[in-house]
């Protein structure tokens, strides 16, 4: 895993260094379908997609938040990469047996799509890079947070919170996934996402979190910069073939 180094600029990763990309999807599908599209996927769609395209990073349903519904992010070291493998997947017979199967089930309501640049301190920063598990147990629940900013406003609360912010989290939360900032879709974002080993877990950590000295510090010089303008948080648990478990 990567950490972050003083002096290295916000939008991306080190110096010298490209940010990954990141693409993540979220589908919400029409009550009580996602299961049945969730196995075309798994068994038909998915490695159509792993094969022709670079390897699913990680695919999650939603347990909070608006449910019925399926988040899964793919990385990109070179963006054109995406094109090309797009391509691939088109040609190939097995993703469009998929399409036919998942149009024959009328599952999906909706689709969004964001392209994401890694920060330089985002734990993963490499496609294929292999998911280090460092939570207890065998369960995962992830915090998956969207932090909407004032234009112009964001790097300096990137600033503050990997030089005051993170250093508590990293002490008292759970493992860190991926922190990355949009490109494409709503931008003047930061989407970021926390693995802990129950809900349980979360509860008793953020609340150490939030009793601790230096986050109070965090808060009060973030909250004189007038950056943030919503948050929203979903509570995310990995489908079984998903890399990150």
């Amino acid at each position: 895993m990567r950490h972050s180094r003083p002096g290295a600029p916000q939008g991306g990763a080190g110096e010298g260094e490209r940010p990954m990309f990141i693409e993540q999807r979220i589908y919400t599908a029409h009550p009580g379908k996602l299961p049945a599209w969730l196995k075309a996927y798994a068994e038909i769609g998915g490695p159509a997609s792993s094969r022709t395209l670079t390897p699913l990073m990680g695919m999650f349903t939603v347990e909070f938040g608006q449910i019925n519904r399926v988040l899964f992010i793919r990385g990109f070291d070179d963006i054109d990469e995406r094109e090309r493998g797009l391509a691939r997947r088109d040609a190939d017979p097995e993703w469009q047996r998929f399409l036919q199967e998942s149009r024959g089930l009328n599952a999906l309501a909706a689709q969004e799509a964001k392209l994401m640049k890694t920060v330089d301190f985002s734990p993963v920063q490499k496609v294929g890079q292999p998911f280090e598990r460092r939570i207890e147990g065998e369960a995962m629940f992830v915090d998956h947070r969207t932090y909407d900013f004032e234009p112009g406003r964001m790097n300096a609360w990137l600033e503050a919170y990997r030089s005051i912010g993170k250093p508590v989290q990293d002490r008292l939360l759970g493992q860190l996934l991926f922190f990355c900032v949009t490109e494409c879709g709503p931008i003047n974002q930061a989407v970021f996402a926390w693995a802990y080993s129950s809900l349980g877990d979360r509860d008793r950590r953020r609340a150490a979190m939030a009793a601790d000295p230096g986050w109070a510090e965090f808060q009060k010089a973030t909250g004189a910069l007038g950056a943030l303008k919503a948050q929203n948080t979903l509570v995310l648990k990995p489908v079984p073939w998903s890399p990150i478990r």
